[in-house]
């Protein structure tokens, strides 16, 4: 019989508000397994996590019944470091968890105050570093690292301590495409050497490779448990759970139920698994390819945004920008790509004044930035920034909204009708009470998108959108610039989502080393396979199916998965 490494039976767990996070969950894990679990926000994987830790009771308080075993002890009943030899654990928000002022310092923290000597805690940081893609950073301080490599540093902390148990809450929330699976490889290499870990995530796609099992989390209960193969194509229970399923998934199921495609078994999860069925079903006549994918030539009758060969450096020699034009034209659906660090997130800084250029300048409707006072640019371009807390500030989340309505000149019953409404597009109108920071991180997100958007700008530039977003979170806030898109304002959307980027981009650049590499419609860019590889991107999985069958007929230049059901014909 197996070493069961951690086991639950029948726990509830009770906030001091009265929140049920979990209600009656049984499982295990195996020594040496690797354990996703999946849900929506609200679906107490955060909490679960607390509970294995012990983060929960040392640290947030509640009720808890039934009985919790990690590493053959109860997490409450030992103090945080104990228990830390035992398990750890890393938090999707990684400034939570950053406090020392260099990126070596926060690695070496926690091995030592394990008692070991200088050149063991040195060895495991330089591994750790090493396995992070954090090797070269050592002296930097953790406030320079962009926000994947602050996820990246708090999880080689981790690392560092080799506790017997690995409890990962999204660890690869805020990544770019590279580190998604640079962290992936990670966690396999771990596992091969027997590491026991339970990984909460909505990276389906990446994480179906290394799980042993998964677990589907809804509204604090047990919705499932399997094998990836089992769970994740099953897309009425992914649908079901709020989590997405692979591209590949749902195009087989699609085709079984809308096309009528005779199909017994799982859905393939991968692109090969889909390769392999499809070209069966074509080989037999069961369908076939017809059609292509029409673009309609790029082009920009009218920039809104300029940016005139702009460079930008940081203290150290961190070159940003490097040279970079772009045209953003009025009225576009731009999405921006690239890896951590690439420039993205510096590029749209100086669009909004908030970085001056040190040579080149930027332009807004043919004025210099330079010009417009940071208010007055507010109310033209929004910015919602990929950390939400550094844009909130009030007491309760109808006052966050109503500060900027009030700064514009909006009063009274007008202001709050105006607040409610744009809380209600986010799907927070219940909490218009609730202290902000009493929110989670995803919806602490939505507000700062709602206090934006409620001054009604002109640009709205999206900065991460789907960072600790569940699948329809994600949705939520691209739907809602998709709205405002039509209505005829201009979006910048940053993301490493490239699903995002195919199903709302009409246009997309690539960033790389502070320069832009491609600019085209995201038909073409996808395809731009060596461009994209320099690039650190990956394409959406139904591309990367399109591509390996071009050969069978199929466009390469499919980017969603409605484009290419809509090529295949069942024909028996």
């Amino acid at each position: 019989m197996q070493e069961r490494v951690i086991e639950l039976e029948d726990v509830t767990f009770t906030y001091p508000d009265g929140t049920v996070a979990l209600k009656n969950i049984s499982f295990f894990v195996n020594k040496g397994e690797v354990v996703a679990v999946v849900g929506e926000n609200g679906a107490g994987k955060t909490t679960l996590c607390y509970l294995l830790s012990g983060v929960i009771p040392h640290i947030y308080g509640g009720t808890i019944k039934g009985k919790v075993s990690v590493a053959g002890v109860q997490p409450k009943d030992l103090p945080m470091r104990e228990l830390s030899r035992k398990v750890s654990i890393v938090l999707q928000d990684p400034d939570s968890q950053i406090f020392s002022p260099t990126v070596f310092m926060e690695a070496a923290f926690g091995p030592s105050n394990l008692g070991l000597s200088k050149e063991e805690v040195v060895e495991r940081v330089k591994w750790a570093l090493e396995v992070t893609g954090l090797s070269g950073l050592e002296n930097r301080s953790p406030d320079e690292l962009s926000g994947g490599q602050k996820q990246r540093l708090v999880l080689a902390s981790v690392l560092a301590m080799r506790s017997e148990v690995l409890v990962l809450d999204e660890p690869t929330s805020q990544l770019d495409p590279v580190g998604v699976r640079e962290v992936m490889g990670t966690l396999r290499d771990l596992k091969e050497k027997g590491a026991t870990m339970l990984v909460t995530t909505h990276q389906t796609e990446e994480i179906a490779d290394i799980a042993d099992k998964v677990i589907v989390l809804k509204e604090g209960k047990i919705l499932s448990i399997g094998s990836p193969k089992e769970v994740f194509s099953n897309v009425d229970l992914m649908e079901q759970a709020g989590v997405k399923a692979p591209d590949v998934s749902i195009l087989v199921e699609k085709l079984r139920r809308e096309k009528g495609l005779a199909f017994e078994g799982n859905a393939p999860i991968n692109e090969y698994e889909a390769k392999e069925l499809l070209l069966r079903f074509i080989s037999t006549g069961k369908i076939k390819i017809a059609g292509s994918i029409e673009l309609e030539p790029k082009r920009i009758e009218s920039a809104i945004i300029e940016v005139r060969d702009v460079y930008y450096e940081y203290p150290g020699g961190v070159k940003a920008l490097d040279g970079v034009s772009l045209e953003v034209g009025e009225g576009d659906f731009l999405g921006v790509i690239g890896m951590n660090g690439s420039g993205k997130s510096t590029l749209v800084k100086t669009m909004i004044g908030l970085l001056k250029p040190q040579r080149g300048k930027v332009l807004f409707r043919g004025e210099d930035v330079s010009k417009f006072t940071v208010g007055e640019l507010a109310r033209r371009i929004g910015l919602i920034l990929q950390n939400p807390d550094y844009q909130l500030f009030t007491i309760s989340a109808l006052e966050e909204v109503m500060f900027g309505l009030r700064n514009i000149g909006m009063r009274g019953e007008e202001a709050k009708k105006r607040a409610i409404e744009i809380l209600k597009l986010v799907g927070l109108e219940d909490k218009a009470d609730y202290f902000p920071f009493k929110l989670s991180f995803g919806e602490r997100r939505l507000l700062a998108a709602a206090a934006t958007l409620a001054l009604d700008p002109e640009v709205v530039i999206l900065d991460e959108p789907t960072t600790a977003q569940d699948y329809r979170g994600r949705y939520l806030l691209a739907d809602l610039a998709k709205e405002l898109h039509k209505r005829g304002k201009t979006i910048i959307m940053i993301t490493h989502d490239m699903d995002l980027i195919a199903k709302y981009a009409n246009r997309v650049i690539v960033m790389a080393d502070g320069r832009i590499i491609l600019d085209d419609d995201p038909h073409i860019v996808f395809n731009k396979i060596s461009e994209l590889r320099r690039a650190g991107i990956m394409p959406p999985q139904v591309t990367r199916l399109a591509i390996l069958m071009r050969e069978a007929g199929v466009p390469s230049e499919v980017v969603e998965v409605e484009e290419l059901l809509d090529l295949v014909e069942v024909v028996a």
